[in-house]
């Protein structure tokens, strides 16, 4: 079983999109469970409301079971919740509060094991409390950078906080990065491109297509809706990161 976690303290580059897209192109062939830590829930919403739902993120923090939401064969959700904030503001007052997701991985380690091969999780764009959880646990870190003239930087606060959480909490957490939403006929996304070429981290992009933003993931959208180009990019790029997901894990062991 192998943990992702998508993250970077900037909005809009793409985080919940790329792990909806993400997690529906593992769970063709792999067993997948998603966790939504935004307290904006997008992520949740792609695949519905789920109003008066028990089972959401919150009750992992709190000893809660495994009673995620399954949303096809292959796919499970952990929904997100407006009540994160208040969360956050709790868990200030607890004890070793940055394992508290880690401690309840451990409790359930043995049924996630038996249930998924890979756990996907969508944070804010934050280095709060959540995501501090998050990383701690994970094998893998996913920046996202969208073409703008502040993507870099987030980038580069991204691979501090990771460094500084390896150093802290005596982990060994790969970071890798991605471009979002390039458009070759615009400058700023040639510079960022250029700008991410020097980095080790930097595993590929994903183009400007408005089928990658839809509210049905790209591998399952009529073949006649996405170009052969796009498809080809996407689904390379997303190899390319179950690859090094896999090699994390397997380096964490």
């Amino acid at each position: 079983m192998k943990i992702l976690t998508i993250n970077v303290n900037k909005g809009g580059a793409g985080k919940t999109t790329l792990a909806h897209n993400l997690a529906e192109y593992f769970a063709l062939d792999s067993k997948v469970l998603l966790f939504d830590f935004d307290d904006s829930a997008n992520l949740t919403h792609r695949y519905g409301e789920f109003d008066g739902i028990k089972n959401t993120v919150i009750k992992l923090f709190d000893g809660g079971v495994d009673e995620s939401i399954k949303l096809s064969e292959n796919l499970s959700l952990y929904a997100g919740s407006s009540q994160v904030e208040q969360l956050k503001e709790q868990l200030n007052s607890r004890r070793r509060r940055e394992y508290l997701f880690g401690k309840w991985l451990g409790e359930n380690y043995d049924h996630l094991e038996g249930e998924y091969d890979y756990l996907i999780i969508d944070t804010e764009n934050d280095e709060g409390i959540l995501t501090v959880n998050a990383l701690i646990a994970t094998d893998m870190v996913l920046g996202i950078a969208e073409a703008s003239k502040d993507s870099v930087t987030a980038l580069g606060r991204l691979k501090k906080f990771v460094s500084e959480i390896n150093q802290d909490f005596e982990r060994n957490i790969t970071l890798k990065f991605i471009a979002n939403k390039i458009n070759f006929a615009e400058t700023a996304s040639k510079d960022l491109l250029d700008a991410l070429e020097s980095y080790p981290e930097y595993l590929g992009y994903l183009p400007r297509r408005t089928v990658l933003a839809n509210d049905v993931a790209l591998v399952n959208q009529p073949f006649n809706k996405v170009d052969d180009e796009t498809y080809a990019i996407v689904i390379g790029l997303f190899e390319t990161i179950k690859q090094e997901l896999d090699k994390a894990g397997e380096d964490g062991e």
